[in-house]
């Protein structure tokens, strides 16, 4: 059997070298002009093309252009093709998603807010209240369902633009 000839290795790496070379390709990349953007995760973050998306916590999702923030979102998947409706040039359609996203994070938190107020006149027997919130928060779920439904809309548009 041949014997290793090699006693000692320098197992020591230049890792800013290999950091630069990382971002330039990455640059590269985001700046190709393809049908779809180049989506690639680092950690819990995500590229989309020349876009960031910043995971700030498990409610919030900011997105960036060259360290400038532009949005946040309540929903990753949201602000994913919110990017990739900005790479296709399709600033309505980002738009609609944008709006949509923040309006469902309103009614989710009014919902909240209603749903407490109604326990809380049921405890102290309070029955105009009782009913007032009831019918709130029936009102504010019904405008959910809708916003979601407007959100698959838009995103399923998002997912199938063509040039």
């Amino acid at each position: 059997m041949a014997k290793s000839t090699i006693k000692k290795f320098d197992y020591q790496f230049d890792l800013e070298k290999i950091r630069r070379f990382t971002q330039t390709e990455f640059s590269k990349l985001a700046q190709e002009k393809t049908e779809l953007p180049f989506c690639y995760q680092i950690g819990s973050d995500i590229l989309v093309g020349v876009y960031r998306v910043n995971k700030i916590n498990d409610q919030c999702w900011r997105v960036t252009l060259d360290q400038n923030q532009l949005f946040d979102f309540f929903n990753r998947k949201d602000a994913i093709f919110y990017c990739i409706a900005l790479h296709k040039q399709r600033h309505d359609l980002a738009d609609n998603i944008r709006e949509a996203d923040t309006l469902l994070s309103r009614l989710e938190f009014d919902a909240i807010i209603y749903r407490k107020k109604y326990k809380k006149s049921i405890e102290e027997g309070d029955s105009w209240s009782e009913d007032m919130y009831s019918a709130r928060y029936h009102e504010v779920m019904d405008r959910i369902d809708h916003i979601k439904k407007e959100i698959k809309k838009n995103i399923d548009l998002a997912k199938y633009i063509k040039d």
